[in-house]
Formats: C-alpha cells, sequence, structure tokens
C-alpha cells in the first residue's frame, strides 16, 4: 500500500460505471516488495552491496491541490501511460479519470480541506561491487 490516499481514488476509478471497463485494460508497471530486506535482497541479487536501507512510512498535510499535483507528478503518469493500457485512452477518459481522482482527494479532505497523505518508502544506499 505504497499511498493509500492514491489506492482509494484509483479503486473509484477501477469501480466506477463510466471508466471501469476502460481501467480493466491497465497494465501495472509497477512492482512492490513487502520488506525492507526483500528490497535488499532485490538489491544484492543485482550486484549490489547495500550499505543502509529504512523502511519509512511517512504522512503529511497537503491541500488538494497539492495533494493532486503530488499524485500529478509520478503515479498519473503510470495509469495514463498508453504503453500501460491494452487499449486506445481517449482524451474523454482522460479527463474523467482525472475528475474523479480530484472528486476522491476532496472526500479524502478534512474541514479545514486538508489531505493527510502517506506513503511508504524505501530508502536504500547501495554501492555496485
Amino acid at each position: 500500500m505504497y499511498c493509500p490516499n492514491f489506492v482509494a481514488a484509483i479503486e473509484k476509478i477501477r469501480t466506477h460505471p463510466d471508466t471501469r471497463e476502460i481501467f480493466k485494460n491497465f497494465k501495472s508497471p509497477w512492482f512492490f516488495l513487502e520488506s525492507k530486506e526483500e528490497y535488499e535482497r532485490l538489491f544484492r541479487s543485482c550486484g549490489f552491496d547495500v550499505i543502509y536501507s529504512e523502511l519509512r512510512d511517512e504522512s503529511n498535510l497537503f491541500s488538494v491541490e497539492e495533494a493532486y499535483k503530488i499524485y500529478q507528478s509520478g503515479a498519473e503518469n503510470g495509469y495514463l501511460n498508453q504503453s500501460f493500457n491494452t487499449v486506445t485512452l481517449t482524451d474523454n477518459y482522460i479527463n474523467f479519470f482525472r475528475e474523479l481522482v480530484k472528486e476522491a482527494f476532496k472526500k479524502q479532505s478534512d474541514k479545514s480541506g486538508m489531505i493527510d497523505l502517506k506513503f511508504k518508502r524505501i530508502y536504500i544506499v547501495a554501492k555496485k561491487q
């Protein structure tokens, strides 16, 4: 659960009657491991010496607009990348997808309009052998 806020927004896309049929054709470009030890093993198997690793839960308050910009800076590039969809994404689908994500973020906000964005992050320092 790399970012529960993003996952909840995408769940809305996955289940909405106007997006679910197209979203079924999305093939995730990401993979996530469950522990820092699994990430360390991955790096070691690729010829790295792991010097430091930490799996950290992070949480910060952002406005809905800021949270959406953070989402757009990374996650959206995967979800709306034609390379990861087996059907052609139309402008109408893309625009509606974005509106649903914005709606989901608004529903996640508190009374002051802030969202507590939560991320699980891995930090690794490694040196090629």
